[in-house]
């Protein structure tokens, strides 16, 4: 079991320094050239860096789709982007939204929502932090794509 663990461990850790080895250096406008270049980017959710509580959730994923909000009256311009899954980490099946909401200021928020699976009511209330590009979101954006 241990042998296992330590494979595990071993893997995670490469797979993570493979995505993000280099140092990030994400800012709003790489993120929007991205978008607007058709770049495929990654980004990095390590919520301990900023919430200070060990043992929360370390993970990334790769955005289908990004969403880049024109400004209006209430908000400037703004880069949207959702992860939509299925999890167990509770030991409670649930369906999980995440939400990442990034502003020309480098500042991110992050609003997680949970759902029942059987009837897609919310479980609880969400839970929002707010946050800055590089400091608990990391966003790597390759610069070839092969």
């Amino acid at each position: 079991m241990r042998k296992v663990f330590l494979f595990s461990l071993a893997l995670m850790i490469a797979t993570f320094l493979n995505v993000f080895g280099a140092a990030s250096n994400a800012s709003y406008q790489k993120l929007r050239s991205a978008l607007h270049e058709g770049k495929q980017v990654t980004i990095l959710l390590d919520v301990q860096q900023f919430t200070g509580k060990p043992g929360t959730s370390l993970g990334y994923f790769t955005p289908n789709d990004l969403l880049l909000l024109p400004p209006d009256a209430a908000f400037p311009e703004r880069i949207y982007a959702s992860l939509f899954h299925f999890s167990n980490r509770t030991g409670t099946p649930m369906y999980e939204c995440i939400n990442y909401t990034f502003s020309s200021d480098n500042s991110v928020v992050v609003e997680a929502t949970f759902y029942d699976p059987r009837n897609y009511q919310q479980i609880s209330t969400p839970y929002t932090f707010t946050t800055f590009l590089d400091k608990g979101v990391f966003i790597k954006i390759p610069s070839k794509l092969f």
